[in-house]
């Protein structure tokens, strides 16, 4: 019995590690998308790595760590950094990129998080 469950296993793993050729259809290579900027890539790793440390952080309250793994999961963090750069662009001088507290919002928010009414806004994230 237990050698039929080492050969299964044995079989599944070579499934797994062998190649196998996708084939793209022809629609699909023209419609290719265009290599980010590097600025693209600095903002949406930044994007990352705020909505990573939210999720982490035992000072972030569990709607908006909700809020932001619904939106991580179904979107692509390329897309998010996109909105949120946006909503910093409408809102010049308003949001500080550099601060963590205010970037966290604007991340939130472009994930669809609200604040319940009548409830007060969450407290800033303490400096370090």
């Amino acid at each position: 019995m237990r050698a039929g469950r080492i050969s299964a296993l044995a079989a599944i793993f070579a499934i797994g590690a062998s190649p196998v050729a996708l084939t793209v259809p022809a629609a699909a290579q023209t419609t290719a998308r265009a290599a980010p900027t590097k600025a693209q890539l600095d903002s949406a790793a930044y994007t990352l790595r705020i909505v990573m440390t939210a999720l982490q952080s035992g000072e972030v309250e569990q709607p908006v760590k909700n809020a932001l793994f619904d939106c991580l999961y179904s979107n692509s963090i390329g897309e998010i950094s996109a909105q949120a750069d946006k909503v910093i662009a409408a809102n010049a001088g308003k949001v500080d990129r550099k601060d963590a507290s205010q970037m966290l919002a604007v991340v939130a928010g472009t994930c669809g998080y609200r604040p319940a009414a009548g409830k007060p806004a969450a407290k800033p994230a303490p400096k370090k």
